[in-house]
């Protein structure tokens, strides 16, 4: 069977990153796919960030360094000159699994979907551990993958865009949001992601936490099973931050293991 290549946008926004950039631009650009455009947005870099990306200008259809209101305004702007029928976010620091992803993933039959999501992996540097996707319809507890794994089609989100207001969360309100309007989720069974812990989201859990449930909250109302769920889920938030900052990868390590159920994969 022939199977369609869509053309795919994978948008990289940047601050000062530099040390971080180059595994990602080197991953984006090792994809064995034949229909790629790559755009990177930075905010005025002042580390050696535009150094990196310059070194990869061969490869990258467009990019820019100039300030902006914060990470969800560049992936707006990032989006508005995106050409692909297809976007995907990736994050300095963040990795596609393998040179592969691009075509495994859109060898499935995803011609009837709005966004298409799969598996990650979390690196938490001393270990990494597999973070399996959860069905669409638990929206409600918060994203069902990282971002960094999931394919939006650019005719949707074009149109709706990121809110920068909800700062830690605007990835999950979008997201959200799409869900809500009926558009179509499809689920492949394949490692798209590996995505570095110490990003913004990591750092901040237990605000993305609150912010997710305000999120939910001024949707629809909620039940109080989901009050109790997103309560719960802050104080855990707090708990992992706070050893996630302040005790060694190796407490972390035994919490994730033993307490949440992670599947490490690499001690």
């Amino acid at each position: 069977m022939k199977f369609r290549t869509p053309k795919i946008s994978v948008i990289t926004v940047t601050l000062n990153v530099a040390r971080n950039l180059n595994k990602t631009l080197e991953s984006i650009t090792g994809q064995d796919y034949p229909d790629l455009e790559i755009i990177v947005i930075d905010g005025g870099s002042t580390d050696g960030t535009v150094e990196v990306i310059k070194s990869f200008s061969e490869h990258i259809a467009y990019w820019i360094s100039e300030p902006d209101q914060g990470i969800y305004d560049a992936m707006n702007k990032g989006l508005a000159l995106a050409k692909g029928e297809w976007v995907n976010f990736m994050n300095a620091g963040d990795t596609f699994y393998n040179s592969m992803v691009l075509a495994d993933v859109f060898k499935h039959e995803v011609e009837d979907a709005g966004v298409v999501y799969g598996d990650s992996i979390a690196n938490y540097k001393t270990f990494k551990a597999m973070r399996k996707a959860l069905p669409v319809k638990d929206l409600w507890k918060g994203m069902v993958c990282c971002h960094q794994a999931m394919f939006f089609r650019a005719s949707l989100i074009k149109n709706m865009a990121y809110r920068p207001g909800s700062y830690f969360s605007a990835d999950y309100e979008l997201t959200y949001r799409l869900f809500k309007t009926g558009k179509s989720f499809r689920y492949v069974p394949i490692t798209i992601a590996v995505f570095d812990t110490r990003g913004t989201s990591n750092l901040n859990m237990v605000k993305s936490a609150r912010s997710n449930m305000e999120i939910l909250g001024a949707k629809r109302t909620l039940t109080p099973k989901e009050k109790g769920f997103h309560k719960r889920f802050i104080c855990q938030a707090k708990v992992t931050e706070w050893v996630y900052r302040y005790l060694p990868a190796a407490i972390l390590h035994s919490m994730l293991k033993f307490v949440y159920h992670h599947h490490i994969i690499q001690e």
